[in-house]
């Protein structure tokens, strides 16, 4: 009887706490695995979706292309967690707003990119990690 309730204490000490860990923590990758972080591309655009949620938030923008033609970008940016803590919202970035996306070349020359910073229509600069807020050009 002692020996076996020693076992249940062990076993909740040290399952329980593993049955607790995300899962999804394994299946994260590098940014440069899917886009070309020594080529950037910079797009105007209007917003036509937001997906403010994990794993990524993406942006999806509607882009004139070189022939007049519409291109939709889908553009990535850091896990909702972490751009929380920046000051990012679901309304930080609205559908309808005409932006200017910086950002990280897909390697496969999709348009797809990793963003870097937004200019949003108020002209606040923020970009996609520590030192949300770069400059201000609406003051």
């Amino acid at each position: 009887p002692e020996d076996f309730m020693l076992l249940r204490i062990f076993s909740i000490v040290v399952f329980i706490p593993l049955y607790l860990l995300p899962t999804h923590v394994s299946a994260h990758h590098s940014v440069s695995a899917e886009y070309d972080t020594t080529k950037s591309n910079t797009i105007d655009g209007v917003v036509t979706r937001v997906w403010f949620r994990n794993p990524h938030v993406r942006y999806y923008i509607s882009v004139a292309g070189s022939n007049g033609e519409e291109v939709l970008w889908n553009a990535h940016g850091h896990n909702v967690s972490y751009l929380s803590q920046i000051g990012w919202t679901k309304s930080t970035v609205k559908v309808g707003d005409k932006i200017t996306m910086m950002g990280d070349a897909s390697r496969d020359g999709s348009p797809k990119m990793f963003i870097r910073s937004i200019k949003l229509p108020s002209g606040k600069v923020i970009i996609n990690g520590r030192g949300n807020i770069i400059s201000d050009a609406s003051k």
